[in-house]
């Protein structure tokens, strides 16, 4: 059993030391451009009073010609006051645009539903999608143009959550492991995902797809519209830069049950389609098994041997993004974040295997 263990265990080094010259293909950074499109922004809120006014007032401070962006701020059928938010802030900002759904367009729901209405109204060149609970680096929308040529169809970056107290801090670990994933993959030429809070893409390659209303439904639209560009438009090259100017802040989860239902949705979302994602999840769950249940049939020696392994692996890989980021407290909850990655992949599994109807914004799909 051990030498099954330690071959999984190579086999999970090996992916991410192909990984971790994908994240550091990603640390390039080309130099400041002269692009300066027409660009819409575009939010998507339901229910989002207690964020919604800090995220509105970080796009107010982008570091973008006015003139050449437009910011749609869709209300999804909210019933607090974040029409009224979104409302007043409109008023006195002319590139503020205020947009109200108020039904479903044919197979679509949630959040791929209210995209796909407010994106027939939006006239910029290059799209971005942020959320509600973001806010954006003022260098954003400028810094992202910067990895745009005439191929390149989508380009997103991460957003992180600042490692503040221990629920915090491992969702800080968390998230920058994930997003570091999909930018290794990016980096050697193979997009794994992205989180549709940090992402862009060209309108023309959007249409060319035609819309969300002609891709398979997902939870995670991000996921599959990035998918859907880089394999059926002329739009073929992504990026996924390692670049503090691209990186936002977004809100930890405030509970366990918040929690599992972001975990729940983003895998039944993954496995929309196969990719190397999938793979590196597989991984990811046998490693998860194994620390939580290798001390009842492994040696104690070789059993921390594998723990260890594992956690300074995971540490090296993460360095880039923590070096870049600033984020050097992430270094001191490693150690719990092992025990916490492979507690929440073992228990998400189980719960898909109950129930595969996720619940997003109140709404169970």
């Amino acid at each position: 059993m051990e030498i099954a263990v330690f071959i999984i265990l190579s086999l999970y080094l090996l992916v991410h030391c192909i990984m971790f010259i994908g994240v550091l293909v990603n640390t390039q950074k080309p130099p400041s451009s002269k692009y300066e499109p027409k660009v819409s922004i575009v939010i998507c809120a339901r229910n989002e009073e207690s964020s919604i006014e800090a995220c509105i007032l970080s796009l107010l401070k982008l570091n973008y010609p006015k003139k050449k962006l437009e910011v749609l701020l869709v209300n999804d059928r909210s019933d607090d006051k974040t029409k009224e938010i979104m409302n007043l802030h409109a008023a006195s900002n002319p590139c503020l645009k205020y947009f109200e759904i108020t039904e479903t367009t044919g197979k679509l729901k949630g959040k791929a539903n209210a995209l796909a209405q407010a994106l027939k109204h939006t006239t910029g060149e290059v799209i971005f999608t942020t959320d509600a609970d973001i806010e954006v680096n003022p260098n954003w929308v400028r810094r992202i143009l910067d990895y745009y040529d005439p191929k390149t169809g989508v380009v997103a970056g991460y957003s992180v959550i600042k490692p503040e107290g221990l629920f915090g801090g491992l969702q800080s670990a968390d998230w920058l492991y994930l997003l570091s994933i999909a930018a290794g993959g990016d980096g050697i030429g193979v997009p794994i995902s992205c989180v549709g809070n940090n992402m862009s893409y060209v309108k023309k390659a959007y249409d060319e797809i035609g819309g969300y209303e002609n891709m398979k439904f997902s939870i995670t639209e991000d996921f599959m519209l990035l998918q859907k560009i880089h394999k059926s438009t002329e739009f073929k090259k992504t990026h996924f830069p390692v670049d503090d100017d691209t990186k936002n802040i977004t809100l930890a989860c405030p509970d366990l049950t918040t929690l599992f239902r972001q975990k729940k949705r983003w895998a039944m979302g993954g496995m929309g389609e196969f990719n190397l994602g999938i793979i590196v999840g597989m991984f990811s769950w046998l490693m998860g098994a194994v620390i939580l249940t290798g001390w009842s049939f492994m040696s104690l020696e070789s059993y921390l041997m594998f723990v260890f392994t594992k956690l300074i692996a995971d540490t090296v890989f993460l360095l880039p993004a923590i070096k870049e980021f600033r984020m050097f407290k992430v270094l001191l909850y490693m150690p719990l974040y092992e025990i916490y990655f492979a507690v929440y992949v073992i228990i998400t599994s189980i719960l898909l295997a109950i129930d595969r109807k996720v619940i997003w914004k109140d709404q169970k799909i």
